[in-house]
């Protein structure tokens, strides 16, 4: 999230900074430190607040809630540690945020050498250096460009290029090896052609060449992944690599704001990147994803959106295709039209809540608090639906991450109210996260009722937690010793008849100490009949000297 919340000119302007208030000679032990605080990972919850303002925590003997600056660091940010001026702490924070979006090691380098100017040379515009480029290798101008190519021009060109490749170095059924890495680039050259229009040119290159391994896999029964062979291997090898290689491009033209020129170009490649969407088996994550990620950075325009919307839609109600649905919310999102993508969750409720949380998280980390309330407000009723339809592997992961947003949330706001209420609908797969909450407030009624509710017994608890509720009250876990003795007699084995004779033993404990002993006299009389041809249970209570 870093890489696209961060102002890159706003965080190189805090390096540069950084690097003329603490020379290194002087401060090296500060930036140290700072540097090994966020390489041995104790920087974790950080989040932008605004343009410019990064909050985390940052672990070091105790946790410190810190906050910088970046339009002025040295002067604007906020340690409890109690140090005059910049501490090791806020610089751990720094290099945490600048290694998200930079080359964190390189700026050490930089800053131990005292080389600013090259930190500023290093990010210099591709713009402002490109003209003394190309007078250097004499590359064409404006004048001889191609205006009138397009991407089945491009296509054509693949297609020759691929089957001459493909026909002089498969050897028999065996994958040639490393296809990829000689290929790939010769498919992506460009020379003499439209203006700006080569990093496009390598995303359909790698699109081609992804569907051509796709083809040849499916074909050899390698799709679903595994590795059979040394030929599979190098094929799933290419399949990665090229995949790789068609999100840089994807985001390297994206970057350079493509000149108007490229929008007939831009538009013909919609129906292509459609296609990686209902990519399946190794490559359905990569499809949807690779997908999603085209329609934030490459086709902008909302009529662009607006229509394939449209198509997405149809897709949906004729083939029934979810991730056409998935995706038709993800461009809803995307148009600010939260109501719409949160009427498609609800029809698709099997599949909402992974692609959902990711909204989730944008709007929290993001600082878009009233928009995430609105979604919310939207998709509560539906939660408990949506954590039911997922895998118990799924729900795991997933819930850590949700847990983890809903809490930065409450206490941003003050809101321990809407943090229950999350918890409660998430039961029973919060049971773990509701009873911390509900424990550090003091509610230990509240956590064995919980415990009750989920059907845990004593056997079940942490022994430091049944200690610590049993030294409040002893009478708090009586009902959970209760609920043990009964599970284990319902095993019906003689080390399950031990264990219910302990709890029994603690539980006389218990009803002696509050001066009940003709409640604990009349328990015992009960269960006796209830378990009376049950043998070796009453052996064991003789043994246990609660039945003479």
């Amino acid at each position: 999230m870093l890489q696209t919340t961060v102002s890159k000119p706003l965080l190189k302007q805090a390096a540069g900074e950084l690097l003329k208030e603490l020379p290194f000679p002087i401060f090296h032990n500060l930036i140290q430190k700072g540097r090994d605080l966020s390489r041995n990972g104790l920087v974790y919850n950080v989040m932008v607040i605004n343009s410019h303002e990064v909050e985390g925590v940052v672990s070091d003997i105790t946790p410190h809630d810190v906050m910088l600056d970046l339009a002025n660091i040295t002067r604007r940010h906020r340690c409890p540690c109690g140090t005059d001026g910049l501490c090791p702490h806020i610089l751990a924070l720094f290099f945490y945020v600048y290694g998200n979006v930079f080359d964190s090691g390189e700026l050490f380098r930089l800053w131990k050498k005292g080389q600013i100017e090259a930190l500023w040379k290093e990010t210099a515009a591709p713009h402002e250096r490109e003209p003394l480029a190309q007078k250097r290798v004499g590359k064409p101008t404006a004048l001889s460009i191609t205006q009138n190519e397009t991407v089945e021009d491009w296509r054509d060109q693949f297609e020759k290029q691929y089957q001459d490749f493909f026909s002089r170095h498969q050897n028999g059924q065996n994958w040639p090896y490393r296809l990829a890495f000689q290929l790939l680039p010769k498919l992506g050259k460009n020379e003499g052609k439209q203006a700006g229009a080569r990093p496009l040119r390598e995303l359909h290159a790698a699109l081609f060449l992804l569907e051509k391994l796709r083809q040849y896999g499916e074909a050899q029964g390698w799709n679903e992944g595994g590795f059979a062979s040394y030929g599979q291997f190098s094929w799933q090898q290419d399949v990665n690599y090229v995949a790789d290689r068609a999100f840089d491009a994807l985001e390297q033209f994206s970057a350079k704001s493509p000149p108007r020129s490229l929008n007939a170009l831009i538009e013909q490649t919609i129906p292509y990147v459609r296609d990686v969407l209902f990519l399946d088996g190794l490559l359905s994550s990569f499809g949807y994803d690779f997908y999603t990620t085209a329609w934030e950075l490459l086709f902008t325009k909302p009529a662009w959106r607006q229509e394939e919307r449209m198509e997405l839609l149809r897709l949906a109600n004729e083939y029934g295709k979810s991730r056409a649905a998935m995706a038709a919310a993800h461009l809803s999102f995307l148009l600010g039209e939260d109501g719409e993508a949160m009427a498609l969750y609800r029809a698709f409720p099997h599949q909402a809540g992974l692609f959902l949380i990711e909204w989730i998280g944008r709007f929290i980390t993001n600082g878009l608090v009233k928009r995430f309330e609105s979604v919310w407000e939207k998709a509560k009723d539906d939660w408990p639906l949506y954590l039911s339809h997922m895998s118990d592997l799924a729900r795991g992961s997933f819930l850590d991450e949700a847990v983890h947003l809903f809490e930065m949330y409450a206490r941003q706001r003050n809101r321990p109210d809407a943090w229950e209420d999350f918890l409660q609908r998430s039961l029973p797969y919060s049971v773990n996260y509701y009873t911390n909450f509900l424990y550090r407030q003091g509610r230990y009624r509240e956590v064995v009722d919980l415990f009750l509710w989920a059907n845990i017994t004593a056997d079940e608890l942490h022994p430091q937690l049944l200690k610590t509720l049993q030294a409040r009250n002893p009478e708090l876990v009586m009902p959970l010793y209760h609920r043990a003795v009964m599970r284990r007699l319902e095993e019906k084995n003689r080390a399950s008849y031990q264990r219910a004779v302990r709890h029994l033993k603690t539980l006389r404990t218990h009803y002696r100490s509050m001066k009940r002993l003709d409640q604990w006299e009349a328990y015992l009389e009960q269960l006796l009949a209830k378990t009376a041809r049950m043998r070796a249970f009453h052996e064991e209570l003789k043994k246990g000297k609660l039945l003479s």
